[in-house]
C-alpha cells in the first residue's frame, strides 16, 4: 500500500508546499466523519483550499482517506462540471438570505456551500462541506461526490475560554477555513468598544503562531 504522501502527490499537493496551513495527527475519538469513528491514526493536513483527513498506519502508509473542499469557487465549479447539483447532495447554501437580497436589488450574488461553524459542548467544530473518497488514482467518477459533515473537538488551551481570537487561531492552525473568511468573521462580529487595528494585530500574531507550531494539544490529550 502506497503512503499517503503518494496520494497528496496525485493531487499535485505535499506537505512542503507554501500553501499548507496545517500537518497534524488527530485523535481518533476528537473527529467525527458523517457520524462514523476511524479507526487507526488520522492525520489532518489542510491548504488553503482544501484540506485532507487521511487515515494511516505505520509510519505513513495510507489506509483511506477523503478530501473537502473549502474553496466555494472550487465546489461551484466541480458542480457545475460534473452536472451534479447541490440538492442531489443535500448540500445547502449557506448564505441564502445574502443571495435573495441580492436578487431583490438585481445583483448575482454567488452561492456558497462550505459552512464552520464553532459549538459548546462536545465535538465542537462543525465543518460541511463537498468532498469525496481519495486513493493514488488522478481521476474519479462523479459518483464519489458527496456531503461531508465533520465534526472535530475544540483545541484545549489550558483552562481559560474561548473567544473570537482562540477561534481565529485554532481555525488556521487546522487548516479548516481561510483567511479570508477569518476576516469576514472579525468584520461581523467584533462590536462596539473594539480597537480593529489592535484585533488584526493579535490575528496576525495567530498566523504567525500557525506557521511557526506544528503539535497541537486536543481536548482528548493528557498532560
Amino acid at each position: 500500500m502506497a503512503s499517503y504522501h503518494r496520494v497528496l502527490q496525485a493531487f499535485d499537493r505535499s506537505v512542503k508546499q507554501k500553501s499548507i496551513e496545517c500537518d497534524f495527527d488527530i485523535h481518533p475519538w476528537d473527529i467525527l466523519i458523517n457520524g462514523a469513528r476511524w479507526d487507526g491514526k488520522i492525520r489532518l493536513i489542510g491548504f488553503v483550499d482544501v484540506f485532507f483527513l487521511m487515515c494511516y498506519s505505520g509510519a505513513s502508509r495510507f489506509e483511506k482517506g477523503i478530501v473537502i473542499y473549502k474553496d466555494d469557487d472550487a465546489i461551484r465549479a466541480i458542480l457545475r462540471e460534473t452536472k451534479v447539483s447541490a440538492e442531489q447532495l443535500g448540500l445547502g447554501v449557506v448564505n441564502q438570505d445574502e443571495v435573495k437580497e441580492g436578487e431583490a436589488k438585481g445583483r448575482k450574488i454567488p452561492v456558497r456551500y462550505f459552512d464552520f461553524k464553532s459549538l459548546r459542548g462536545g465535538l465542537d467544530y462543525t465543518i460541511t462541506s463537498l468532498g469525496h473518497e481519495v486513493g493514488v488514482q488522478t481521476q474519479y467518477e462523479k459518483t464519489v461526490l458527496q456531503k461531508y459533515v465533520i465534526k472535530l473537538r475544540r483545541i484545549r488551551r489550558g483552562v481559560s475560554q474561548h473567544d473570537l481570537l482562540d477561534l481565529m487561531h485554532d481555525a488556521v492552525r487546522l487548516g479548516i477555513i481561510s483567511q479570508a473568511e477569518l476576516i469576514g468573521t472579525v468584520i461581523g462580529k467584533v462590536v462596539g468598544g473594539s480597537r480593529m487595528d489592535d484585533l488584526f494585530s493579535k490575528y496576525a500574531e495567530a498566523l504567525s503562531g500557525a506557521r511557526n507550531s506544528r503539535n497541537l494539544a486536543l481536548a482528548g490529550d493528557r498532560s
